[in-house]
């Protein structure tokens, strides 16, 4: 093995030389032959960054996690912390993406890159920040070039976030990797209200607790479209009799040591638990309202890999390399990954699963590390094997436990990716944690993916309107995991239309300038977020995330409404900006309008929020919606303001509000004036319908209603 010492150290590099007249820049090592450590380690450098004011750095286990000792590195778990910084000389190994406000004016991100045969990540190293970049193998040469970093500098913070993965992506060394998430379509699945067995069953599953959960889900009135069977169903070999175990805080792997050495012996499901196979479950929602079905597998065959004595026949095992641990992964070459899940999937496609939810696949580079020539190329192959059998036989995919480079960068196909750690019923710090960590991370995943931010509990006394607003405002999947018979409905039927369809906003949610550089636990600030709706509105959100608990301050500007286009691309965000000549505010929770002309401020106690909506005013018009949803503009499939007239249409039958700040409605559906300008419209399903003004003091004529 070649000594530590030979690793290349390389100059520092200055970005700022490097950034030059175009502000972006990708740093690729030539091709060369490079000698390696004991741990698989090529190239290690300084990394020189222009004066800056502040900065937040994004990696697993900072400060504030759960476990801020943890350091799996280069797992990550679901364990990306977005952390204020002042200092880059001792953050924490592993780090994913950098954004640095400059003193200069504007900002600056960097993104550590992935290739298919190396991986690069930051640190500090005392004296500064440091990037390395390695296979982590034993291989003790390495011949080829070594993609390094991307930065970006812009005016605008999103812009320069944007720039830096486009950038990468774009890059001849990064080429077959993955792609932006505006060059990929969303699956038609997580339109809709899904529920999963988890978080109220975790391990303890079987045949008769799946389709009664079926039953009861197709009996109630809350229109769940898809289910989800999560962990609990997977052949490691034990049976009935063996003790239940749980996933389990800050243990390695993040799960208890007894299961991580629970291995796939069959991809087919555990016959003590489900002896007819996948049928009855399919059986169940024939008939009902369920029309998909998903499937929780395990990136590495479970958690601790492969059986040696696995069923999974010659030809799949001729693919696998041992580990000389008791289990076995996919070998190093590309294909190996393609076969191993090929066959992992096959099962469950042939069942008839729509989709599938795959965990544990970051852990999988930290368990081929130190144990195959190099690790990053097997890894890379198992993500991309994944890829290619989700593509060809399913409909959709949600990644989770994916928090390194790897995955993130090679995702050419999937959409929807977990972006915090694992919700908790009634859990308050894991609840602030969790939206922190969801909406924070947006920056850095929302790039090439929607944010799944997981299931949640309707019934949670803590948290549960907080988990329901910021589902709805994600624009990831909404799926519940309460008992069917504990379904908090005034919480949900805001999140979907009664055939299930869920309200989504245009592009993820993300941290508004400020708030990308606070700590929302120790700050006296809101953590705020916004996301853009149809109709060029949005909606924004305001938390108070404290620990230990106080009010926070904060306050809604008319510059608010322009950075929900953070993560539209440039043709979506065209189409979404419209012309205004004033911004309205409507407060969802007081139901409450006010023109938003300058600075409002507010303040929240602990563990609460504040959701708006900002619409831009058109000719004197303006939208806000079905007040019912969390996102009402969303309710509304048309709103085109003419020169003499509106039309408006809405997704299904509601009483929607408009705004008008002087006249009298002339409508032929039911109207009916309420304060402050709002006008409550009976809107029929799909239906167009007009909308004219008569000056103030003429005879009314809009036709009254009953409802408000």
């Amino acid at each position: 093995m070649v000594a530590a010492s030979t690793v290349l150290v390389d100059t520092p590099l200055d970005l700022g030389a490097r950034l030059g007249g175009t502000g972006e820049a990708v740093v690729v090592a030539p091709a060369a032959t490079y000698p390696a450590n004991a741990g698989g380690l090529l190239w290690s450098a300084p990394v020189v960054v222009p004066a800056w004011i502040r900065c937040v750095y994004y990696a697993p286990f900072q400060r504030h996690a759960i476990q801020p000792a943890l350091d799996l590195w280069p797992e990550g778990y679901n364990q990306c912390h977005p952390l204020p910084v002042r200092d880059l000389s001792d953050v924490k190994r592993g780090g994913l993406f950098v954004v640095l406000e400059l003193e200069s004016g504007g900002y600056l991100a960097l993104l550590p890159l992935v290739g298919h045969r190396t991986a690069a990540w930051l640190r500090g190293d005392g004296d500064g920040l440091r990037l390395d970049a390695g296979t982590f193998g034993e291989d003790p040469v390495f011949r080829g070039e070594i993609p390094l970093l991307a930065c970006a500098r812009d005016t605008d913070l999103y812009r320069a976030c944007a720039r830096v993965w486009a950038a990468a992506l774009a890059h001849p060394s990064l080429a077959g990797v993955g792609r932006l998430r505006h060059d990929k379509t969303f699956p038609e699945v997580f339109d809709h209200l899904g529920w999963c067995s988890f978080e109220e069953f975790k391990l303890e599953i079987d045949e008769r607790i799946i389709t009664d959960s079926i039953e009861r889900l197709a009996a109630s009135a809350v229109p769940v479209r898809w289910v989800l069977v999560d962990d609990g169903h997977v052949d490691d070999g034990t049976r009935a009799g063996a003790p239940a175990l749980q996933t389990q805080e800050g243990a390695v792997g993040q799960v208890s040591g007894a299961l991580e050495a629970r291995r796939l012996h069959s991809s087919a499901p555990r016959p003590d638990r489900f002896p007819r196979g996948w049928t009855p479950l399919f059986d169940a929602i024939a008939g009902t309202r369920i029309r998909w079905l998903g499937l929780w597998l395990n990136f590495n065959g479970y958690w601790g890999g492969v059986a040696r004595d696995h069923s999974l026949g010659d030809a799949a095992d001729k693919r696998l390399a041992d580990l000389g641990d008791g289990s076995k992964l996919p070998a190093e070459d590309v294909a190996a990954g393609d076969a191993f899940f090929d066959e992992l999937t096959r099962p469950a496609r042939e069942a008839g699963f729509s989709f599938l939810k795959v965990d544990n696949q970051a852990g999988n580079l930290r368990k081929y590390s130190g144990r195959i020539g190099n690790a990053v190329r097997a890894s890379a192959g198992c993500k991309q094997g994944l890829e290619n059998a989700v593509n060809r036989h399913f409909d959709g995919l949600i990644s989770c436990m994916a928090h390194n480079n790897l995955c993130t960068f090679h995702q050419p196909h999937s959409q929807v990716m977990r972006c915090s750690e694992d919700y908790k019923k009634e859990d308050g710090w894991r609840a602030r944690h969790h939206l922190h960590n969801s909406f924070g991370n947006m920056l850095w995943l929302g790039q090439t993916v929607w944010g799944d931010h997981d299931m949640f509990h309707s019934s949670d006394r803590i948290a549960g309107p907080l988990m329901a607003r910021s589902k709805a405002i994600s624009g990831g999947p909404i799926y519940l995991s309460d008992a069917p018979d504990r379904f908090v409905d005034e919480l949900i039927r805001p999140l979907c239309f009664a055939d299930g369809r869920i309200l989504r906003p245009l592009a993820p949610a993300v941290p508004l300038p400020e708030s990308v550089f606070i700590d929302p636990y120790e700050d006296d600030d809101a953590y705020r977020v916004i996301a853009p709706l149809p109709h060029g509105c949005a909606a924004a959100a305001a938390y108070n995330l404290t620990w230990p608990v106080k009010i926070v301050n904060g306050a809604w500007t008319p510059d608010d409404h322009r950075h929900a286009a953070a993560l539209l691309s440039a043709d979506e965000a065209h189409a979404w900006s419209r012309p205004a000549e004033a911004l309205l505010r409507y407060d969802c929770l007081t139901g409450t309008v006010a023109l938003q002309d300058e600075a409002t401020p507010f303040s929240l106690e602990p563990l609460t929020d504040a959701f708006v909506i900002f619409s831009p005013v058109q000719s004197g018009w303006a939208l806000v919606g079905d007040p019912t949803k969390n996102l009402p503009p969303s309710a509304v499939t048309r709103f085109e303001v003419l020169a003499d007239r509106v039309v408006i249409a809405a997704y299904e039958a509601c009483s929607v509000l408009v705004w008008r700040a002087d006249g009298m409605l002339q409508t032929d559906v039911p109207a009916l004036r309420q304060a402050d300008g709002l006008w409550g419209v009976e809107l029929p399903a799909g239906t167009p319908v007009e909308l004219r003004m008569t000056p103030e003091g003429s005879p009314l004529i809009a036709k009254s209603s009953a409802r408000s």
